[in-house]
């Protein structure tokens, strides 16, 4: 007796006892045969011995592909056999295994959470650094978006589009749904009627994934040039990488098919977009904060972004297939990789710190291009996973943070919001500790209920009428908002009052509205807008704005609101007027004699147009304080003399309301109300804080008062 190796399967029998034929007990005569079977009734004639093959024990071949384990085996010679059995190969060492071929990286996901947490930084106004975590999101859902589709034609030939929507669908849709209707709602709740215009046309560009363009056609900056914040001003981002999810997926299908599923021509194609893409905002930049502020916005200068992570993907894809075919990873490679990713995120953060606006130049000269590739490098580098700058940005709260970074973006603004809602004096600082812990709270509570659905197998039956009726009601609600805080502003039986000018005249009715009880109100006022109709504005910081249309079409828009209301009283702030105006390419300040000339004459044509629409209404023209966050002390003087002289020109037709008076004196003009509290938002010195609206509620009813009483 001794062990053998395994042999075959067994197979049909008559081939022996484990299945080789010739593979049984010694004595292959007929005697043997018949007693196997049971006795006689197998018995035959004896063959002859010539026809008799004497039988040569063999041994059996072990099968590779069965894993060795002993079989007992009867065998004619007593004498064992051993088996010598190959020595276990050792185990490569971690550092030169070949790179898997993955799609998803841990110290990518930390550095999402270094992304979203400075973009969480950057919207507190602590530092006005901080700007480049939208392009760190733009360029990350570029990279892995890109890398998941090509694994998609690696493991099956093609790109399924309507599984890619639909998971897209389950990923972005019911957190944004979610978070627009806690936000309409509570604004039919707290929000004055300024606030609510722009939440609902904000929420309508959100649902509709156009709001980056809707901001564009409202004339709205990224971010307001005075701090304000406002719960969804952050959905431009969204709806652009919305766009890029729509229409990627459907050039990558054209580009496989026609390069028959080739990686590397379709890699070629991508590199190439990367490039033209580069080139769009340079060839649209024309200068100027209105071109910034289109360009920042607009989906074909930020598709650079996305272009650089597509890019990286595709060489991130290359690289390890290549290290998974050689089944090595040469060390070089690795540590020329880690050096690279270190030194382009300190580039990022470099170029960050040095530039703390959208509407620096040099970002549409070529620096959004730069930035993007920078980041897509790092993305790139980062695919290893190893290193010191893969391990530090795999640490756990880093990671967690950025698995949840999508939720983290939909709702920290909102929560800023209602903190300064509850809080409005607080700091920077304590916003953004304050307000990180609770949007990181609540974010971990939607991210794991949502996706607990989001796994789940949904059926289009039910998940399509669901999202169609929430849609409808959001879009309705957030439709109506604006109309209905319109409503509360004006009960019936009080005088009406119509405030007309600037974001001033907003503020002004909104404190009427919410802090008065003597006057309905309808609030007429636009931002940005005076009656002087020039082509750009320069405040006290240099920065120019370009008038918007509507803006020069002031006169049509005071013809509507007079027509619609019929006021008893118009109340008139125009001091957006008062900084600098381009008059005819020429810069004009309010102490110039053109400057001068010119603004009496704007002002008796809005005097004109009021008494012919409105002819019984009050006419209340307002000066504006000599200081303030857009203006010089000396434009601000000379301002409020060229409205003081046409007031009193005018004899009784106008009233002039001393807003200077009120709030400044030969000594400056006053920062907080008698009990100490803001007058003006934190990092805005030009409108009102809540405080600030308190405060001057009284003194606005006791100047209306007065002038319907004369």
């Amino acid at each position: 007796m001794h062990r053998q190796p395994p042999t075959d399967p067994p197979v049909p029998d008559g081939q022996g006892q484990h299945g080789y034929p010739g593979y049984q007990q010694q004595g292959y005569g007929q005697q043997a045969y018949g007693q196997q079977y049971g006795g006689d009734q197998y018995n035959h004639p004896p063959v002859p011995q010539q026809y008799v093959v004497p039988h040569i024990p063999q041994q059996p071949q072990p099968d590779p592909s069965y894993p060795p384990y002993d079989t007992l085996v009867a065998t004619a010679e007593p004498t064992p056999v051993p088996v010598a059995r190959p020595e276990p190969e050792p185990e490569p060492d971690p550092e030169s295994r070949p790179a898997p071929l993955r799609s998803r990286f841990q110290a990518v996901d930390g550095l999402r959470g270094v992304a979203i947490l400075s973009v969480l930084l950057y919207h507190t106004n602590w530092f006005s650094n901080g700007l480049f975590g939208v392009d760190a999101f733009f360029v990350l859902s570029g990279f892995l978006t890109t890398l998941l589709l090509i694994r998609e034609v690696e493991r099956t030939g093609r790109i399924r589009i309507g599984r890619f929507y639909r998971r897209r669908f389950k990923r972005l849709l019911p957190g944004l749904m979610v978070t627009l209707g806690l936000v309409v709602g509570i604004s039919y709740l707290a929000s004055p009627l300024k606030e609510a215009q722009t939440v609902s046309e904000q929420a309508l560009g959100a649902l509709l994934q156009i709001g980056n363009w809707a901001q564009i056609a409202r004339g709205d900056a990224y971010w307001d040039h005075f701090g304000a914040i406002q719960p969804l001003s952050a959905m431009w981002s969204l709806s652009i990488t919305e766009q890029f999810y729509v229409v990627w997926p459907l050039v990558l299908v054209v580009a496989f098919a026609a390069f028959r599923r080739r990686v590397l021509p379709v890699a070629v194609v991508t590199v190439l977009l990367f490039g033209v893409s580069a080139l769009v905002a340079p060839v649209l930049w024309r200068g100027g904060n209105h071109d910034t502020d289109f360009l920042y916005l607009a989906t074909q200068t930020r598709a650079v972004a996305f272009m650089a992570g597509g890019a990286a993907a595709f060489v991130v894809y290359l690289v390890q297939r290549r290290a998974a075919r050689r089944d090595s990873e040469g060390s070089a490679g690795y540590h020329l990789a880690t050096v690279t990713g270190i030194l382009s995120l300190a580039a990022v953060i470099y170029l960050s710190i040095k530039v703390s606006t959208y509407h620096e130049p040099l970002l549409y000269q070529g620096g959004l291009a730069v930035v993007a590739f920078l980041i897509a490098l790092t993305a790139a580098c980062l695919s290893t996973d190893r290193g010191p700058l893969a391990r530090a940005l795999q640490l756990k709260p880093l990671m967690e943070i950025g698995q949840i970074s999508y939720s983290l973006y939909l709702l920290h603004l909102p929560v800023y919001w209602l903190l300064l809602m509850v809080y409005p004096d607080m700091k920077p600082y304590a916003l953004f500790l304050l307000g990180t812990g609770l949007t990181w709270l609540l974010s971990m509570v939607m991210h794991y209920t949502i996706e607990q659905y989001r796994v789940r197998d949904w059926r289009p039956a039910k998940a399509i009428p669901l999202f169609t009726a929430a849609s409808l009601v959001i879009g309705f609600g957030s439709w109506y908002l604006p109309a209905h805080i319109a409503d509360t502003m004006r009960p019936d039986g009080k005088p009406l009052v119509l405030t007309l000018g600037d974001s001033m005249a907003e503020d002004f009715a909104t404190a009427l509205a919410d802090h008065g009880d003597k006057y309905a109100v309808v609030d007429g006022g636009q931002r940005g807008c005076g009656v002087m109709t020039p082509q750009a504005v320069r405040d006290r910081t240099d920065e120019v704005f370009e008038n918007w249309d509507s803006c020069l079409k002031w006169e049509e828009f005071w013809t509507d609101q007079l027509e619609g209301s019929q006021p008893d009283a118009t109340l008139i702030h125009l001091g957006w007027d008062a900084a600098e105006q381009k008059i005819d390419g020429k810069w004009l300040s309010a102490c110039s004699p053109a400057y001068k000339a010119r603004y009496v004459q704007q002002l008796g044509k809005a005097v004109k147009l009021i008494h012919t629409e409105s002819p019984e209404t009050e006419i209340l023209l307002m000066n504006e304080r000599n200081y303030n966050g857009a203006i010089t002390s000396d434009w601000g003087t000379c301002f409020n003399e060229v409205v003081a002289e046409f007031a009193e020109s005018s004899k009784t037709e106008v009233h002039l309301v001393d807003l200077d008076g009120l709030l400044c004196d030969t000594k400056g003009c006053r920062q907080t109300t008698d009990d100490g509290a803001r007058l003006y938002p934190q990092g805005d010195d030009v409108h009102l804080s809540k405080a600030g609206l308190r405060f001057v509620a009284p003194w606005l009813e006791e100047q209306l008062a007065a002038s319907l009483k004369s």
